[in-house]
């Protein structure tokens, strides 16, 4: 397994993908930083910044894509067969992307955090705003944010194994996540289907807003309820990929 790991992680390295998505996720947290900092009155106490650090979940949807490239990018360049070849158990080989896509949102999300930490700290300072890194909730955010990005990898794959062709699983996904979701709130009989979207699971991790637990007049669910509901989106996808599209002929 740790060799399949390896693997995964220099063909991530052999191409540029991952450093231009790490660049548009890290200026999408950079930029849900400076937009509340720049604002008068926006954030203004310690729930407020964790608010604010828990933006950082906006990659969620980079490390989405870059995980559906993760295994689509083998179906197109037919370079999925070598890699069966050497591991002929599909199981184990989409175990290996998992975990390495894991890892991988892991490490965009500390690195995101740690931009929008450099840009706040002293912007928080300068604006004389009273917080603390350890209460405040914000050790809430930070660790919503990592958990979040670290799922979204798996999503990434799961959907990008399930449909095989990267334009549509890109598409699709990049769509409902951006777009349908938000229709879906939007609309009075459809939106109590939001906590169990994506979406409405990352709200629930990484909201810290102690007034209530409603978002837009919707009950969200508890933090671990939104990890259960992440996690079902990560493993259901990934499972029937294994089990039927990557068990199918790959060429």
């Amino acid at each position: 397994m740790i060799r399949l790991i390896r693997a995964e992680f220099l063909k991530l390295r052999s191409t540029q993908v991952w450093f231009w998505l790490l660049l548009v996720a890290v200026a999408l947290s950079a930029l849900a930083v400076i937009g509340p900092l720049a604002s008068h009155g926006d954030v203004q106490n310690g729930s407020d910044v964790a608010d604010m650090f828990a933006s950082a979940s906006i990659g969620y949807v980079v490390i989405f894509v870059l995980g559906v490239l993760g295994v689509t990018t083998e179906f197109r360049y037919q370079t999925i067969t070598p890699t069966v070849l050497a591991t002929p158990s599909r199981w184990t080989l989409i175990t290996a992307k998992m975990i390495s896509y894991a890892i991988v949102g892991l490490c965009y999300a500390a690195l995101c955090l740690v931009v929008q930490l450099a840009i706040a700290i002293p912007w928080l300072s300068a604006k004389k705003i009273h917080y603390s890194l350890g209460s405040d909730h914000i050790p809430h955010a930070l660790i919503g944010v990592l958990v979040v990005l670290a799922v979204f990898g798996i999503i990434g794959l799961g959907f990008g194994a399930l449909l095989k062709n990267q334009i549509v699983a890109v598409t699709v996904g990049v769509i409902f996540l951006v777009a349908l979701q938000n229709i879906f709130l939007a609309i009075p009989g459809v939106k109590h289907i939001y906590p169990y979207l994506p979406g409405g699971a990352v709200n629930s991790i990484v909201r810290v807003n102690p007034s209530g637990d409603d978002y837009n007049g919707i009950h969200i669910l508890s933090t671990a309820g939104g990890v259960v509901v992440l996690l079902l989106w990560a493993l259901v996808p990934a499972i029937l990929g294994a089990g039927i599209t990557m068990n199918r002929d790959i060429t």
